[in-house]
């Protein structure tokens, strides 16, 4: 009889609660400024191995997701990469992804799940990398990668992997909205920032590192900003979605990521409800809590 080892992860979203682009790097990407926070909207990620194996076998399954190659599929890439890495050259792995947080959203799912496959990796196979040899690791197959490795609050710079502890943030209820008819290209929205010089100023980042300090709401919303708001068009369905939430009660609306779910912060969660069921026709929702750095990521 074989012999299998498995176990599962939580893989949870990320919203951003500031979210600025500094400048385009002569490698073609992006250096960016922001305070990233997961929330307890979460995928599972089930690894098994089998200790027996004698070929090199990689396997993705996801309903979600049955239509994608399994070699283009993030999780697989992190999977190569922590064998490479760690001079594994025979294995059999099975990666079962259950995807609740939706794709191309800007919620950081994909990473997510990457992150999750690392951590269930090294536990398996008993590598006890260090945090900083998986962030190391993690940036190369994706710039959020590194803080979904971290979890928690944290100030992000660089590409994505210079993280930094911030406090965190003051509240509880979250309601994430995706729409139903629009998606955004990443590359097309840095494209648009580009295109137009549309960067962010420095001095902005540092009025939002404070008001996370004073743990204010009042604060950090006025502090909160997301670039990529100010290059999509005004008749975006996003606007429409903060301004149901603005109306209900929300202390900060904002874009997640490049787009296009939205998040609304609510200090009462009825507040939250009531904004969901008139956000239901034009959105999926869900209405979640923080995810702290010190929250158990292995599911039970």
């Amino acid at each position: 009889m074989e012999n299998i080892k498995k176990i599962s992860f939580k893989a949870p979203a990320k919203i951003n609660l500031y979210l600025g682009v500094v400048c385009r790097r002569a490698d073609g990407y992006h250096d960016i400024e922001s305070v990233m926070q997961t929330i307890d909207l979460c995928d599972k990620v089930t690894v098994s191995i089998c200790e027996e194996s004698v070929g090199a076998d990689i396997k993705i399954v996801c309903k979600a997701m049955s239509n994608l190659p399994a070699e283009k599929n993030i999780a697989y890439r992190a999977a190569l990469a922590f064998l490479r890495h760690n001079g594994i050259e025979k294995y059999d792995i099975t990666i079962e992804i259950d995807k609740k947080i939706p794709s191309e959203a800007g919620l950081g799912g994909g990473s997510s799940d990457a992150a999750a496959t690392f951590r269930a990796l090294d536990k398996l196979y008993g590598t006890k990398m260090s945090s900083q040899a998986m962030y190391d690791l993690g940036k190369s197959v994706g710039a959020d990668v590194p803080f979904l490795l971290r979890r928690g609050t944290a100030l992000v710079e660089g590409i994505g992997e210079i993280m930094s502890d911030c406090t965190p943030a003051p509240f509880a209820t979250v309601l994430v909205a995706f729409p139903n008819s629009e998606k955004v290209s990443t590359k097309e929205a840095y494209a648009q920032i580009d295109s137009t010089n549309a960067y962010s100023a420095h001095a902005d980042f540092e009025k939002m590192k404070e008001a996370m300090r004073s743990c204010d709401i009042g604060n950090i919303a006025a502090a909160a900003k997301n670039i990529f708001e100010d290059v999509i068009p005004q008749t975006s369905v996003v606007f429409k979605i903060k301004e149901i939430m603005n109306k209900n009660g929300a202390a900060l609306s904002l874009m997640s990521g490049s787009g296009s779910a939205v998040f609304g912060i609510f200090n009462d969660t009825r507040k939250a409800k009531s904004a969901r069921e008139e956000l239901c026709d034009i959105s999926e929702t869900f209405i979640s809590g923080m995810f702290t750095r010190d929250e158990s990521y292995i599911e039970n």
